[in-house]
């Protein structure tokens, strides 16, 4: 699953996307997103067996369990109106699908209309809901009222798209046409009236409403909107081919317009899934199937930017008689992190009787390894642990003094690999004393961190005016202060 931010406000030409991230990062089972609040999504998700109901934050840092998860799963979890519980079709022990109420904590489950097998539904207030239900092998459209469990039947054939159309009393729903493909009507809640709107994209199945007259929908890698009072016609309005992802179906929109949760299928494995299977294979001494994971124009380098090799012949040469010259190798994993396109991980090599502790530092790109750059295991007189720490404690307490105590005089800061963004304590100084006294929520929790040599490596975690992001930041230590970071973004 991807989530992205787009503008509330927008013309059909001027749809913005920014923050695009893999929300779920699982590769197994994650669908049927909506949104709880406007920084808080919940979609079903499967971790073990069972796919189960999924609360995280749109940031995706912390994802927790919304309920215990029953042998059979849930599906479809939507947040109930004027409540904090969240009501998730179940798939029960004796195969049949039914609607029922979560509270949260995990001990108390009540079904929402007794009998009725749902398939798909959403609410229109706390007491009514528009639901297309199992019926033979079709869907049925129906009503049902909460309170007195009356279930009114509207039409068949009904697909599984049913959304509240903001601002108005009227539902949507799809309905299949005689050409295979789906229509959208809206239905008119106090009179049960429906009328036509458009028709989705050919194999589309699903549609959201941006606001009262605009609708969006996906199709492959692109996002298509539709203007009741526009030209009648679908129009591309952004192509998200360039963030690996491919075949868009549900999509969820918060309620404040600012961010759209969709559901899609990666172009390529992830980095990360990608940089295991190398390393799989380097054990395997199996060069063909190893050289595969590389890109044409691989580099190999070492920290920061030192090129050692380029390019796949020169790679499979030195590697071919790599493994000629030493018949015992392997490598373990000892750590990860993991942000982007970029893996770093902490090995260890064993050749026989010999370990040795190394980083690597991996850019993915297209399913490929574009660059491997390796951090050594070299014999310091440091301790850099320390004075990172303690530039940590202070950047937490946005104490800039103490913050700017822990770094030299000459103090380099980049991005990888050796993109210098400020140098000296000055410029520095006067950056991160602004950013102190405006941001009174800042702090930086290290998920992972890694010290070789006089480096300090950690994977943070940055809460700044509300928002959070994750980097990986460098820190190298001399002479008992700070002298560069690189950070990797």
């Amino acid at each position: 699953m991807e989530i992205a931010p787009i503008e509330k406000d927008f013309k059909i030409s001027e749809i913005s996307i920014s923050n695009f991230s893999n929300m779920s990062n699982n590769d197994a089972y994650d669908s049927q997103p909506s949104f709880y609040d406007n920084n808080t999504l919940v979609y079903a998700g499967t971790r073990t067996d069972n796919t189960e109901i999924i609360i995280s934050s749109v940031h995706a840092e912390k994802k927790i369990r919304y309920f215990e998860p029953t042998e059979g799963g849930e599906y479809s979890p939507q947040l109930i109106p004027g409540s904090n519980r969240i009501a998730a079709v179940r798939l029960d022990k004796d195969g049949k699908q039914r609607l029922y109420d979560y509270t949260p904590g995990g001990n108390v489950v009540t079904e929402v209309i007794e009998g009725l097998q749902i398939a798909y539904f959403a609410y229109y207030d706390s007491e009514t809901i528009l639901a297309s239900i199992l019926s033979g092998g079709n869907l049925d459209l129906v009503i049902a009222d909460v309170k007195t469990q009356k279930v009114d039947t509207l039409l068949e054939k009904s697909g599984r798209s049913i959304h509240l159309v903001p601002g108005k009393k009227n539902m949507s729903y799809t309905l299949t046409n005689e050409e295979g493909n789906f229509d959208i009507y809206q239905l008119d809640m106090e009179t049960r009236e429906s009328f036509f709107v458009t028709q989705l994209p050919i194999g589309i199945q699903d549609h959201i409403w941006m606001d009262d007259s605009k609708l969006l929908c996906g199709s492959g890698s692109k996002l298509y909107l539709y203007d009741l009072f526009g030209k009648g016609a679908w129009e591309e309005v952004a192509d998200l081919s360039a963030y690996n992802i491919k075949d868009i179906t549900r999509l969820a929109l918060s309620p404040d317009g600012k961010r759209l949760a969709l559901v899609a299928e990666p172009k390529f494995d992830t980095p990360t899934v990608i940089v295991n299977r190398h390393i799989a294979l380097f054990n395997e001494r199996d060069l063909d199937a190893y050289m595969a994971c590389f890109s044409e124009d691989v580099t190999m380098n070492n920290f920061p930017n030192k090129q050692q090799l380029k390019g796949q012949v020169a790679m499979r040469k030195s590697y071919a008689e790599f493994y000629e010259n030493v018949p015992e190798v392997s490598v373990e994993v000892m750590n990860e992190m993991a942000v982007g396109n970029y893996v770093v991980y902490e090995e260890m090599e064993s050749r026989g009787t010999k370990r040795n502790r190394q980083v690597t530092i991996f850019d993915v790109a297209e399913g490929k390894i574009a660059s491997m750059t390796f951090i050594h295991n070299s014999k310091s007189k440091e301790d850099p642990e320390v004075i990172v720490q303690k530039q940590l404690d202070a950047y937490n307490n946005r104490d800039i003094d103490g913050f700017m105590a822990t770094y030299s005089e000459d103090i380099k800061l980049l991005s990888f690999p050796d993109k210098q963004n400020s140098e000296g304590q000055e410029s520095m100084r006067k950056s991160y004393d602004g950013y102190f006294k405006n941001t009174p929520d800042l702090h930086c929790e290290i998920k992972k961190r890694i010290v070789i040599g006089n480096k300090v490596i950690d994977h943070e975690y940055i809460t700044s005016n509300g928002r959070n992001f994750s980097a990986i930041a460098v820190y190298e230590v001399k002479n008992g202060l700070i002298s560069k970071v690189t950070f990797i973004q």
